[in-house]
């Protein structure tokens, strides 16, 4: 008895396309082996596999609503309402419609012989900028090299003899049979008359661009054939690390290391920015690993409006030495402060959560 696959999904005959969906997600997010390790779990997953499979495709929903089975038990079957559906499954096998099989069979084909054209391939053009240039957009100009159809130096191809296409003889069960396909040398033309060209073009790279963007330039791939289109050149754009700026998105963050008294007594301080300054004003008292921010000091949203905000984070600089003068100005610091009791009451220094 063949699988009643709407009864798998647990839903009725009229459901529609979205409930189908609703409960295929449902029942194989609780059956997936990876979640259920019961025995036989992962038979019922690939059971609920397949129902999906068939009932989410509209026309094999109509011949299993029409049959009654699925594709892989009607193909080819002959049973009641086979009609045609045997040689469906019958062509499905060869990979092929049915005129593919007469071609296989017999080395001909119920279609014209004539050539098709084909279309260049896409070519591939790595570019790296700066984040500053990702910051403002640049124009780029770049060399690379294509192919181009060329008549003055065209010639008989030596693969097809000229006619664009070649024949296979597969050996089979059944004896030796002579397929006809396009002559992967010339792609059909029957010529070779292809040059390579160094070819300059200048690229726009929009404000906001980020590491694997990649920019499509049309018809400036490698020739088609007889007529077909050019392919087209793809720009993959990198952005080169910075110095001292990190990227997130279109948000920018910087670190900066500051004296210990400039958080105690507070500062004003020009920073750099992407192609620019700033100012920078840090409040008495802060704390190392406080981190400001500056609003629209990023780079621009490639696909929205406005700039990404730029964030600072200060960390306190302490000396590595001290002076004896310096020491005694600190130790009296410390008086002041009453900090020398914290060594003897240690639980005051813990952060509690």
């Amino acid at each position: 008895m063949s699988q009643d696959l709407y009864g798998t999904l647990g839903v009725g005959k009229d459901a529609s396309a979205s409930e189908i969906k609703s409960a295929y997600r449902k029942i194989a997010r609780k059956y997936h082996p990876d979640v259920n390790k019961e025995a036989g779990a992962e038979a019922k997953f690939k059971d609920i596999q397949k129902a999906y499979a068939v009932l989410s495709d509209p026309q094999r929903k109509q011949r299993y609503d029409q049959f009654g089975v699925a594709d892989d038990s009607a193909a080819g079957s002959g049973g009641p309402g086979g009609g045609f559906e045997g040689f469906e499954g019958f062509s499905s096998n060869f990979g092929g419609n049915f005129e593919d099989i007469f071609d296989t069979f017999f080395g001909g084909s119920s279609r014209s012989q004539s050539s098709r054209s084909s279309s260049g391939e896409d070519l591939r053009f790595d570019l790296t900028i700066t984040l500053e240039e990702a910051a403002t957009g640049v124009d780029k100009e770049i060399d690379f090299y294509h192919l181009e159809n060329d008549s003055a130096s065209a010639k008989k191809c030596s693969e097809c003899n000229g006619l664009g296409q070649v024949k296979v003889v597969q050996r089979t069960m059944l004896g030796s049979f002579q397929q006809i396909s396009t002559c992967p040398k010339c792609k059909g033309r029957g010529v070779i008359g292809q040059k390579k060209v160094k070819k300059k073009l200048t690229i726009t790279i929009p404000a906001g661009i980020e590491s694997g963007n990649q920019l499509r330039v049309a018809n400036e791939g490698n020739a088609g054939s007889i007529g077909g289109a050019a392919g087209d050149l793809y720009v993959f754009i990198t952005v080169k690390e910075h110095d001292y700026f990190q990227r997130d998105g279109s948000d920018i963050y910087i670190t900066l290391e500051l004296p210990f008294t400039q958080l105690i007594l507070g500062c004003t301080i020009d920073i750099p920015v992407l192609n620019g300054e700033a100012t920078l004003k840090v409040p008495s008292g802060t704390q190392t690993d406080t981190r400001f921010r500056i609003k629209s000091k990023g780079l621009p949203r490639i696909q929205g409006y406005g700039k990404g905000d730029m964030y600072v984070k200060v960390i306190a600089l302490f000396p590595k030495q001290l002076s004896s003068k310096e020491k005694k100005l600190v130790e009296e610091f410390q008086l002041l402060r009453g900090d020398a009791k914290v060594a003897h009451n240690i639980e005051d220094c813990i952060v509690k959560r």
